[in-house]
């Protein structure tokens, strides 16, 4: 093979690469994190070891479910989930709207539906949002002020929440 050919093979090859590694101009579509997928593990509090279960888990279980069905996840594990919200915050995310404050005391809670999945909590206490995932069972994986959580939530609509999917 001519040198020539070699030389606009190799460019052509490199060229194809660089542009497959650049992010999407326009930036990901809201409420469509995929950021747990290429996160590494040291944007996370670890919990204590060995992982204790979460004090409130039993009773967020018992909590009305918000979603009308279960729904994927687009932001967390791949997973079908239902969405739990205290009583102080269920006025607030029944009509969420992109200037909904949610009220001090805040939790919410998205949850594997099969109860076999992982569950996401966000608690707002004086007025900043904590972060807890849960394996299944309620045992806590990490929690606090979670880098990750909070990077992905700060592109929120309201108040750090994405809020329920809208069905077309």
């Amino acid at each position: 093979m001519p040198s020539f050919l070699r030389a606009s093979f190799v460019l052509a090859a490199a060229l194809t690469l660089a542009s497959a590694c650049t992010e999407n101009a326009h930036g990901p579509l809201a409420g469509a994190s995929d950021a747990w997928a290429r996160t590494s593990k040291a944007a996370t509090t670890p919990a204590p070891s060995p992982a204790s279960v979460w004090d409130e888990y039993a009773t967020v279980l018992h909590w009305p479910v918000a979603n009308p069905a279960p729904f994927a996840s687009q932001g967390h594990l791949p997973q079908q989930v239902d969405v739990r919200v205290n009583e102080a915050a269920a006025a607030s995310y029944a009509a969420l709207v992109t200037d909904t404050v949610f009220p001090e005391g805040t939790t919410l809670a998205e949850l594997s539906h099969a109860g076999s999945g992982r569950g996401y909590i966000m608690r707002k206490i004086a007025h900043k949002w904590s972060y807890l995932e849960l394996e299944a069972d309620g045992r806590v994986l990490a929690s606090g002020a979670l880098t990750l959580c909070a990077g992905c939530h700060a592109q929120a609509p309201a108040d750090q929440v994405f809020g329920l999917p809208h069905t077309p």
